[in-house]
């Protein structure tokens, strides 16, 4: 159930001032209610088995929005203030019973069943904001923008639950200026600075509170209660902050026929909000906290151009490329001893290194005929990966995984053709994405179920086919994981389709009418051999299907 409902108020005494009263509410329901029967396996394997669950999840969404909007002359006041509320609430509950004496009840007998197991989960979150916004231009060629939010979360400790997030933009629409008013070579030109602040809320409810859940034991034949830790938490956890200088410049030319955007940014994230990996010692491997400071810097252009304009034709063409470089420039604050900062090896964190990268043995090759003293160095024969020894010490172990590229593209693009001859339409529409390394998971060889039968057709070594491309294919082999070149050209999308003429139109009465037929993804370039590179899946989802190619046939009626 959605209900958004508004109210907006003038006031006829003061021109320009207005108030508007949003307010949204949302409810989900959702049950399950299910019984295995000695007719299935699980219900033969349990006697029975009956699962019952219920989850209810609400919404509720108030903004209260102050603005006033005044001309002075060349000057021009707009100003905004906001005061909203958001709550977040679910409950979960769920109840599983097997060991019925017979099927006739299914679930409505679930009192019958002789083992019976219930859980529930409840969580509730708050979020209020609080905004003032000035917004000033003169002549409308030199812009102001001054912004203040005050925002409070619940999930937070309890002396940093609020945070205060300024920022400052400034315009100047240099279009506007006398000497390029009557220009017919630049027909927009604006040029855009701002540095502003932002927070993250990010976390799972009462992420600052420790908890424990229940962990009964047996006595005997008595049930005795007991709990143990789940979460450790940090009653010091607070915002996310990111602090951002932004350089734009807006401009059209030719009579527009040559119009985009550039910008250039620079972003520093401090006190991120991460799970970061602890002893187990303590029965829990990590916790949330603020920790570390990370940088992103990168350009961003965006540009379109129309070459060649008729009366019967036209062609425009639309593109975008981005640059983005982020690394790490603290974690903990821990120095070795020669000064630098302590590395996260659990996490795959190095201070000065991207966020994301892939931290692993590098296999260089596959040993061959003729290596065998070599390679029994390592406990390796023939056919087996060949793995570089970092140290030098003859001895493989986690001191020899290296940093084996990122996993995020240094810079991607797109790139848009549309072509328009009298009814006849076309567009053909590219996207590239180059400088990820990644770890190829479907070429994971699975040894532990007949290796022969489970795994991609490779070009495995063997004693006739001396490649270093894969190791052999033996389910005694000592093997390595794979990491990959990521990047691709991909054509996305192309449309063909034709709009028939008005004088048709009019016969039939119609205001359009258009056949079309659309293709996606149907060409790949690249050197990722399995899989999709577009796609970046977890080894618990090794065996998604690549993105498929669609092909569309269509009309389009409009009367």
């Amino acid at each position: 159930m959605v209900s958004n409902n508004y109210i907006n108020v003038t006031f006829p005494f003061l021109k320009g001032l207005n108030y508007r009263l949003n307010t949204g509410i949302r409810r989900r329901w959702s049950e399950r209610k299910t019984y295995a029967g000695s007719n299935t396996v699980v219900g033969i394997a349990n006697s029975g088995q009956a699962y019952l669950s219920s989850t209810e999840f609400k919404n509720n969404v108030v903004e209260n929005i102050l603005t006033f909007n005044k001309e002075f002359g060349k000057h021009n006041v707009f100003l905004t203030g906001v005061y909203s509320y958001e709550e977040n609430e679910q409950y979960f509950e769920e109840l599983t019973a097997i060991n019925f004496p017979n099927d006739e009840f299914t679930y409505f007998g679930i009192s019958q069943a002789s083992s019976i197991e219930s859980q529930n989960d409840y969580q509730r979150t708050a979020l209020i904001s609080q905004m003032l916004r000035l917004n000033y231009s003169f002549n409308n060629t030199y812009l102001l923008t001054l912004t203040g939010r005050r925002d409070g979360f619940s999930g937070f400790g309890p002396d940093n639950k609020w945070g205060v997030f300024p920022s400052v933009a400034l315009g100047w629409n240099i279009s506007r200026e006398p000497f390029l008013e009557n220009s017919t070579t630049i027909n927009q030109l604006k040029l855009r600075l701002s540095w502003g602040i932002n927070g993250n809320q990010a976390v799972d409810p009462y992420s600052s509170i420790t908890r424990l859940r229940d962990r009964n034991t047996l006595s005997g034949e008595q049930s005795l209660v007991g709990y143990v830790p789940s979460v450790i938490g940090d009653k010091d956890l607070g915002w996310e902050s990111s602090e951002t200088y932004n350089l734009g410049l807006d401009f059209g030319l030719f009579n527009n026929r040559v119009f985009g955007d550039l910008n250039l940014y620079e972003t520093n994230t401090s006190d991120l909000l991460l799970n970061r990996t602890i002893s187990s010692v303590h029965g829990i491997n990590q916790v949330t906290q603020n920790i570390g400071e990370t940088q992103t810097r990168g350009l961003e252009l965006s540009l379109s151009v129309v070459p060649w304009v008729t009366q019967d034709f036209n062609w425009k063409i639309s593109g975008n490329f981005a640059t983005n470089k982020n690394k790490i420039v603290s974690l903990y604050g821990y120095l070795q001893e020669d000064g630098s900062e302590i590395n996260d090896l659990a996490n795959a964190w190095f201070v000065g290194e991207p966020i994301r990268v892939n931290f692993d043995q590098k296999m260089i090759g596959v040993w061959q005929l003729g290596e065998e003293e070599e390679a029994a160095v390592y406990d390796r024969v023939p056919g087996d990966a060949k793995i570089e020894d970092v140290d030098n010490n003859g001895v493989l172990d986690d001191k020899d995984r290296q940093i084996i590229g990122q996993r995020d593209p240094k810079y991607t693009w797109g790139l848009s053709n549309a072509f328009q001859y009298k009814n006849f339409g076309l567009e053909v529409f590219f996207i590239g994405s180059h400088g990820a390394t990644r770890h190829n998971n479907l070429l994971r060889d699975n040894t532990a179920a007949e290796i022969r039968r489970n795994v991609l057709k490779k070009n495995w070594w063997t004693p006739d086919n001396p490649t270093n491309e894969y190791f052999r294919n033996n389910d005694q082999v000592k093997g390595g994981s794979i990491y990959e070149d990521a990047s691709f050209v991909r054509l996305k999308d192309i449309t063909v389709s034709y709009n028939f003429p008005k004088k048709v139109l009019s016969k039939i009465k119609l205001e359009k009418l258009q056949l079309f037929a659309s293709g996606r993804n149907l060409l790949t370039i690249t050197d990722w051999t399995a899989g999709d590179p577009e796609l970046e899946l977890p080894s618990s989802q090794a065996g998604i299907l690549p993105l498929q190619r669609e092909i569309t046939f269509g009309l389009t009626l409009e009367f």
